[in-house]
């Protein structure tokens, strides 16, 4: 048996994610909204390691996607006003139709026209084009999101520095340590401790949307002897599959477990049995197991200090295997964190 690894619902991965799947698995499947990643090079390098298995938007595709964003975009601007947020637009409307000239929706819309229903207005998109363009405002708005955090870290980490400075590290008493620690968010971004979970915002349209343009890009078409495994990072994610799943059984559930990471050279062994030990607890159809086994490697602790959770479920039922294309199939689903 081989197992497929399946990163959802996410079409942008942000620094957090990536570390947490490449720390747990060797490589991994994923949905990027682009034809490349020419403006990601972290990514590109990735592709060409072959640690990254993406599912390209074909080049016809996205010159169509981004058609349809900019003139939904601009359709947005003269509705709403020029404050475009992207946060409201998913709200107010999360399946967007926009195959419509923009030039012509302005002019329905000074004619008094332009009070119809957003559905009524755009008609003629396919669902598809739908799902596509949902994903890459999503997908704007995570990127979006990860780029104030960063910048909120910075100028965290800015500040302490410039305190520091100017107090002198000699003044700093034990409390101002202990309490400059705990704040620095810098830190907590090193380690993949992100309190803010992309998947809590329109999780049910996220992970329908990301099934059917995954299942369009034939990433969930399943060979005979492969066992697709769906990981998440998201725990809004994982609990809406639980609540809405018939059938659940939980696997794997392990608090704590030893994990290696900045290119520790037990990481590969490590990573072998995991997925060893994965495919038993697939195996054994749902008979749970508490722990893991651990590698003996005397490993640096100063190389490798996070921890890891995962959270291993198998669902089965009619709904499941449709979101997952997968009829009458047991679906793991696996949740990971660092910490």
């Amino acid at each position: 048996m081989t197992i497929r690894f399946i990163f959802f619902p996410f079409t942008h991965i942000c620094e957090n994610q990536l570390k947490t799947v490449l720390t747990f698995f060797p490589s991994f499947e994923y949905l990027p909204i682009t034809k490349d990643f020419d403006s990601r090079p972290n990514l590109n390098k990735l592709f060409g390691l072959r640690k990254i298995v993406p599912y390209f938007l074909s080049n016809d595709r996205l010159v169509a996607l981004e058609q349809n964003l900019e003139q939904y975009l601009a359709w947005a601007q003269i509705h709403k006003g020029n404050e475009v947020n992207l946060k409201l637009l998913l709200k107010q409307t999360p399946y967007f139709k926009s195959d419509s000239d923009v030039t012509s929706i302005k002019s329905k819309i000074k004619k008094g026209q332009g009070g119809k229903d957003l559905d009524t207005v755009f008609s003629s998109e396919s669902h598809l084009g739908q799902d596509l363009l949902f994903l890459k405002m999503a997908d704007l708005y995570d990127e979006q999101n990860e780029g104030i955090d960063l910048a909120l870290n910075h100028l965290d980490k800015s500040h302490d520095t410039l305190i520091s400075n100017l107090r002198g590290l000699e003044n700093f008493s034990s409390h101002d340590k202990m309490s400059n620690v705990q704040n620095n968010t810098d830190v907590d971004a090193e380690k993949g401790l992100d309190n803010k979970d992309a998947g809590a915002f329109m999780t049910q349209q996220r992970i329908w949307a990301w099934s059917r343009c995954m299942a369009a890009m034939g990433g969930l078409n399943h060979q005979q002897g492969d066992t697709p495994l769906f990981i998440t990072t998201s725990e809004a994610v994982f609990d809406y599959l639980e609540s809405n799943g018939n059938g659940a059984v939980n696997a794997l559930d392990i608090d704590k477990i030893k994990v290696h990471e900045n290119e520790c050279k037990n990481k590969s062994l490590w990573q072998n049995q995991f997925c060893d030990d994965l495919m038993r607890a697939f195996q054994s159809d749902g008979g749970r197991e508490n722990n893991l086994p651990q590698i003996n490697d005397n490993c640096n602790l100063d190389n490798c200090n996070l921890s890891g959770e995962i959270k291993l479920c198998i669902f089965s039922g009619d709904d499941i295997n449709k979101l997952f294309n997968c009829s009458d199939k047991q679906i793991y689903v696996c949740l990971i964190k660092l910490k």
